[in-house]
C-alpha cells in the first residue's frame, strides 16, 4: 500500500481502516482454516464438545497454546501442568506487546486492553508493519486501532468459526492424528 493510500484511507474513515485491515489479512487467513480445521477435529476426537470448542478458541485464542493443550489433555486433564504449557508458549505475547508498546502508548486503556486481548501473531505482524509505514510515511497517529481491529478481528473470527466446523467435521474424519 502506498503512502497515499494510507493517508486517502486514513481520512476515509473507521469503515475505510477496518477494510483495510481485513483485506490486508485476507492472504494469512486462507492458510489459517486449514489449522482451525485440524484443531477442532483433534479437540472433538479427545472429547469436547462442539459448544467447548469454541468456548477455548475464542477465551483463549492462542492458536499454539491450543494444539499444545488439546496434546496434553486427558481423562482428567491435568490442569497445571496445562496452564504451565500455555504461558510458555504465549509467553512471546509480552515481547510482542512490547513492540507495540511505543504506537499504543497515545491510546487509553479501555482500548488497549481488548486490542492486546486479540492480538495474535498475524494481526501483531500486520499491525506493526503497518504503523512503521505509517510512521515513516509521516502519518500520526502511526498506529491504526481500525485497521489492526480488521486484520485482528478477521483473525479471530475466522479461528473460532473454521475450529467449530473442524469440531463438526472431526467425528466424520476418524483419527485425524493419523
Amino acid at each position: 500500500m502506498t503512502t497515499a493510500d494510507m493517508t486517502s484511507s486514513a481520512r476515509g474513515g473507521s469503515s475505510a481502516e477496518l477494510w483495510r485491515g481485513v483485506t490486508s489479512c485476507a492472504p494469512v487467513l486462507f492458510g489459517t482454516i486449514p489449522y482451525a480445521l485440524v484443531l477442532g477435529a483433534q479437540a472433538a476426537q479427545k472429547g469436547l464438545s462442539v459448544v467447548e470448542v469454541p468456548l477455548m478458541t475464542g477465551l483463549n485464542f492462542a492458536g499454539g497454546s491450543e494444539f499444545a493443550a488439546i496434546q496434553l489433555w486427558t481423562s482428567p486433564p491435568h490442569i497445571l501442568l496445562i496452564v504451565a504449557i500455555t504461558f510458555l508458549v504465549n509467553s512471546r505475547h509480552l515481547l510482542m506487546g512490547a513492540a507495540l508498546a511505543p504506537f499504543l502508548r497515545e491510546l487509553p486503556r479501555r482500548k488497549v486492553f481488548p486490542a492486546l486481548f486479540l492480538m495474535c501473531d498475524e494481526s501483531w505482524a500486520l499491525g506493526l508493519a503497518d504503523a512503521r509505514r505509517r510512521f515513516e510515511a509521516g502519518i500520526f497517529p502511526a498506529f491504526s486501532l481500525r485497521y489492526y481491529l480488521g486484520a485482528a478481528l478477521a483473525m479471530y473470527v475466522t479461528w473460532v468459526v473454521f475450529t467449530t466446523t473442524g469440531a463438526l467435521l472431526g467425528p466424520l474424519l476418524g483419527d485425524v492424528q493419523a
